[in-house]
């Protein structure tokens, strides 16, 4: 057996271990933060693998995968086909099948770490017991010996035979299985292994992970579902001068800024960041932590979080056929004051000149003062799917609607103002339209009690006027509300108009800073509806026939189905900033 046949062997082993989680230690045992060096700055832990690994090979949708054309036509690759017969090689080597021999070389966990001193990874993995890891020694790791020919041959360490991997080795200590591509971050971890005596667990944790004062606050953050854990030392990274960017305290563009200025002032100065990973049969759970403390926030940042620290995003309207959903706080008239303080020079000259020319269209208005100084924080971005029922022209492309749901901090002198705003705008985009050949807009306003609505629509040409297949503009009908302090400013009408007439939502979700929010079976529809224009692109751009292309489009439409939403929420609560995660499939 050569060495190129065994790498499929551990390619699949290398993904066992990426998937999976570890965590439950015997008292008496060495816990595997008691083997590494006290440099390490970043360690995974995985208890329980096989829990994982059958979640996912076991749930419906893995069958719905598997009898997918796609999946039928890669078992015929030969890539795939050398991954079973590495697989079936190990299951003759080891004698069983290989779902069982994972569950028994994996069952005390997979752990990994990473050490700054000597820049080496190490993988650790706890069988079930001495004889099942000696089994894998003399067979797996004997054969891989004899394919490499003489530089396969092991060196002997403390009575242990050390096999030599391209780069480092790997070594099996009673039940622990140990891989690595540093030597001597693997002597370390080997000394420390045997020196703790079999079954003892090592007294001395000064100058392994376990005694580092970081690990062992972060380990405190650990989630109680979680099937996996991992830690980072940022302390170490920082000193190290490793993701200089992340952690120079300026985003480099306005966009950023506002995604990320207030966790990148927090990870400048947070000492260490934790991951939690839940996975189960409803879908994936994924969690970043780190300290918090409000002192880390600079005053130029104070939009990002808001006063005291207390900021928190709004609640938004239901609307039937929502794809996604964008709640925030973030006071950007602050963010444009004190952009000399956040950007650098280019990009504090082209706000500059931003400033003035949104100025000039606000009538002489400080646009950062007084036009964004108007806006409470909270904002909201909702987008829709449309329905042309009804309606002419239909366009071609069908695009979802999207509206900004702001509120006004002083809506009786801001509404005659974004109302005069809005209707030059209207005025200017018929000008520039002329003068590019696009229909004209047409204004509306209607009043009815609170509601105070401002529409406008494209005017088609006699030969759009009933189309079924229009230019892309008439999926837009730009439009403003007023309902008593909430302002709208919606891509379309009927849009503005829903959102004008749902209930007030004065609530806020407290502790959360920003969500975000993808429901599939909107966008799975709103896909639907492109399903002519999706199948003729795909024919134009891969030249593919049509049959070729129904399949394609098809395999998108069956893939997205296998999802019911995801989910993003940046939450900061009892000294703690989270960035949560998550994906929900379908049975």
């Amino acid at each position: 057996m050569t060495r190129s046949a065994l790498v499929p062997l551990f390619t699949a082993f290398g993904f066992v271990t990426a998937l999976c989680p570890s965590l439950v230690l015997l008292a008496d045992e060495p816990h595997a933060s008691q083997l590494l060096p006290g440099t390490t700055v970043a360690y995974l832990e995985i208890a329980q693998p096989v829990t994982i690994l059958n979640t996912v090979l076991d749930h419906p949708l893995s069958q719905r995968v598997q009898a997918m054309d796609v999946y039928k036509k890669a078992q015929m690759s030969d890539g795939f086909r050398g991954f079973l017969t590495g697989r079936k090689f190990f299951e003759l080597q080891i004698g069983a099948d290989w779902r069982p021999a994972i569950d028994a070389l994996t069952a005390r966990g997979i752990y990994a770490g990473y050490d700054a001193a000597t820049q080496g990874a190490v993988l650790l993995v706890r069988g079930k017991d001495e004889a099942t890891m000696e089994n894998f020694r003399a067979k797996i790791l004997e054969m891989t010996r004899l394919s490499g020919g003489e530089k396969g041959e092991p060196v002997e360490y403390r009575e242990l035979l050390i096999y030599r991997l391209e780069k480092g080795g790997a070594a099996v200590v009673r039940d622990w299985l140990i891989v690595t591509n540093k030597s001597e971050l693997g002597k370390s971890v080997v000394d420390r292994l045997l020196d703790s005596g079999e079954g003892t667990a090592s007294q001395d944790d000064a100058a392994t992970l376990a005694g580092n004062t970081d690990f062992l606050a972060a380990q405190k953050m650990r989630g109680k579902e979680a099937d996996a854990w991992g830690f980072a030392n940022l302390n170490a990274v920082r000193e190290a001068g490793g993701a200089k960017k992340l952690f120079e305290g300026k985003a480099e563009n306005p966009l950023a800024e506002l995604l990320i200025g207030g966790i990148q002032s927090t990870l400048r100065h947070s000492p260490y960041l934790t991951a939690d990973l839940e996975v189960a049969s409803g879908g994936v759970k994924l969690q970043f932590s780190t300290p918090w403390q409000s002192d880390w926030i600079p005053e130029e940042r104070a939009y990002y979080f808001g006063p005291d620290n207390e900021g928190s995003a709004p609640s938004l309207p239901e609307v039937p056929g929502t794809l996604i959903t964008l709640s925030t706080y973030r006071d950007i008239s602050q963010m444009w004051l004190r952009a000399g303080d956040l950007f650098d020079e280019q990009t504090n000259d082209q706000l500059a000149e931003a400033d003035s020319n949104l100025s000039t269209v606000f009538a002489g208005r400080d646009f950062g003062e007084e036009i964004l100084g108007s806006l409470e924080p909270q904002i909201g971005l909702m987008v829709v799917r449309q329905s042309f029922e009804n309606k002419t022209p239909v366009p071609a492309i069908k695009l979802p609607a999207f509206a900004l749901v702001m509120k006004l901090r002083d809506p009786e002198t801001m509404r005659s103002e974004l109302r005069r705003t809005f209707q030059s705008a209207i005025g200017f985009f018929n000008i520039v339209g002329a003068q590019q050949g696009n229909p004209q807009l047409e204004m509306d306003m209607q009043k009815n009690g609170d509601v105070d609505m401002i529409t406008s629509r494209y005017l088609p040409a006699k030969k759009d006027k009933d189309s079924t297949s229009a230019p892309i503009i008439f999926n837009f009908s730009p439009s403003v509300g007023f309902v008593g302090d909430r302002f709208i400013l919606s891509s379309t009408a009927e849009l503005a108009q829903q959102l004008a007439e749902a209930p007030s939502t004065e609530t806020r979700q407290a502790g959360v800073n920003t969500s975000l929010k993808l429901l599939v079976p909107a966008i799975s529809e709103s896909l639907a509806d492109n399903r002519e224009q999706l199948i003729s692109q795909n024919m134009l751009e891969e030249g593919h026939s049509r049959e070729e292309a129904e399949a394609a489009i098809g395999l998108l439409f069956e893939i997205v189905r296998c999802f019911k939403g995801a989910w993003m929420n940046l939450e900061r609560v009892d000294q703690q900033l989270s960035l949560g995660l998550s994906l929900e499939v379908n049975d």
